[in-house]
């Protein structure tokens, strides 16, 4: 009865962390493919970590709030790696506010809202270059690994785990702001261009012109920082293992 009610546990956590992955958490993924996941998951880890059997407790209640701590655990390591894709998404829409592209948006049905187009570009790269580069075997060693720190049913949260939560929310916007800053360089030398050309030649239409030469550079600029923009993704991957790791050292 042990080993079940450990099992479970294991089961509700790599759930909770289905929810919130990427590709995952898509609203085109089957419920089921999900469950059926984390179960295998859960299961594989079962067998290859040996997980100490927790002692049933004597109340019911106590085992529930056992259940609800695995769910937030769960919730928030698959959160941490979502940030780092959040973040890489939110370089893309830098560059399309700087470009004028804001306002272009798609609605995507993955996640039934409204995208911009460099966002959305950035992003699906990024969700290939996860699964080309094996980056997912570092993100799943990472989750096995968060079994030997923290046991099932071995949840404490401590208010030490704010500082380095906001230090992760820091470290989201710098990782945007670091892909997206060769593109936003060259958007705003092009915003001074265009505005000493309107004060040379007043008779031209700065605004209709402006538009789509901002695009345009944009997509250029894009297309010359690819080759170095692949490795950096890379990178910044191998960060999802760290912050997991760093994130239960601290439960």
């Amino acid at each position: 009865m042990t080993a079940a009610a450990t099992y479970f546990l294991l089961f509700i956590r790599f759930t909770a962390i289905m929810v919130v992955l990427p590709f995952f958490n898509w609203r085109g993924t089957p419920t089921a493919i999900k469950i059926a996941f984390a179960g295998l998951f859960a299961y594989l880890i079962y067998l290859a970590e040996s997980p100490q059997e927790i002692v049933l407790p004597a109340h019911l209640l106590l085992y529930l709030l056992a259940v609800f701590s695995e769910v937030l655990l769960g919730l928030a390591l698959g959160y941490l790696a979502f940030l780092l894709f959040t973040a890489i998404r939110m370089a893309g829409q830098l560059i399309d506010l700087q470009a004028g592209l804001a306002m272009s948006t798609l609605f995507d049905p993955m996640y039934a809202g409204q995208v911009t187009i460099f966002g959305q570009y950035y992003y699906l790269l990024a969700l290939i270059l996860f699964f080309y580069t094996n980056a997912h075997h570092y993100l799943f060693l990472a989750l096995a690994r968060s079994v030997e720190l923290i046991p099932p049913g071995g949840v404490v949260f401590q208010a030490a785990l704010l500082p380095p939560l906001i230090n992760f929310f820091t470290e989201t916007v710098l990782i945007a702001l670091q892909l997206a800053a060769p593109v936003l360089a060259v958007l705003i030398f092009c915003d001074l261009a265009l505005g000493l050309l309107s004060k040379t030649v007043p008779q031209l239409h700065v605004l209709i012109v402006g538009m789509p030469l901002k695009v345009g550079v944009a997509l250029f600029t894009v297309y010359l920082i690819l080759p170095y923009l692949a490795p950096f993704i890379e990178q910044i991957f191998l960060k999802v293992q760290t912050n997991i790791i760093a994130f239960l050292r601290l439960i």
